[in-house]
């Protein structure tokens, strides 16, 4: 191994671009050994491989370039380990948010293929329906602000002219709803019983038009005057508007 490096054959040592090691020169993080007065060329001792292989490493590790630089100028083994600690500590973190994340992701991939699996667009019938959960996130006007509106199912209660909004939570235990109240999660109940139901597909300002279809299918049954949606296929898996799947169910009274 060579002795001395040029600033070109350090970047190839670590399969790294010249301009980042320049960054870490101007910042004191990683200064060459040797820098020629007339061409300002940069030079690296050997010894300073084991330097730029501690910075690598704790770029990996996620640290950022203040927390890399304590700890390469720190002069006791307590700074290198404490800076260590607190990044393990906020990997933990990134880690435990992410599981959360990917968590809604498959219940939200479950509700759409669950429902795809029993979609029949023309059907319009009654089905039977257990209590079911949500988080009631308001009027479209606190819609896009709601952390819920972008994980969950999408549920739409019609109040007349108004929309009401929730995230519908799919297949959620007893163990998951105890926990969530434990966190202080507000949850909304939709009763359990018969629903007559429907399927709209379609732009969302349609959707009075399959209202007024299933009222005047509906026969004697008394319909409720609040229809629920279920958005299935919506804005976040299908950009076109006339391609969105909707179910619709209206409770039946009595």
């Amino acid at each position: 191994m060579k002795d001395v490096f040029s600033i070109g054959e350090f970047s190839k040592l670590f399969k790294i671009d010249v301009q980042t090691l320049r960054y870490y020169d101007s910042i004191d993080l990683m200064v060459p050994a040797f820098r020629d007065s007339t061409t300002g060329y940069r030079s690296y001792r050997f010894d300073q491989v084991y330097q730029f292989a501690k910075i690598r490493y704790l770029r990996q590790l996620g640290c950022s370039l203040d927390q890399i630089r304590d700890c390469v100028h720190a002069r006791d083994i307590g700074t290198s380990m404490q800076v260590l600690r607190e990044q393990s500590e906020q990997l933990r973190k990134q880690w435990e948010h992410l599981i959360k994340i990917d968590s809604v992701i498959q219940r939200k991939l479950s509700f759409v293929e669950q429902s795809l699996a029993s979609l029949e667009i023309g059907f319009m019938g009654v089905k039977t329906f257990p209590e079911r959960y949500y988080i009631p996130i308001g009027s479209e006007e606190t819609l896009y602000a709601s952390e819920e509106f972008y994980f969950y199912p999408t549920l739409v209660f019609y109040c007349g002219e108004e929309k009401i909004f929730g995230s519908y939570l799919h297949d959620w235990s007893e163990q998951e709803l105890r926990d969530g109240r434990t966190r202080s999660i507000r949850f909304e109940t939709i009763p359990a019983g018969d629903y007559f139901c429907a399927y709209h597909t379609g732009p969302y300002h349609l959707m009075h038009e399959t209202f007024e279809r299933m009222r005047t299918n509906a026969g004697e049954l008394v319909l409720g005057s609040v229809p629920l949606d279920m958005n299935i296929i919506d804005q976040f898996v299908e950009r076109d508007s006339n391609k969105y799947i909707t179910e619709v169910q209206i409770p039946i009274l009595g």
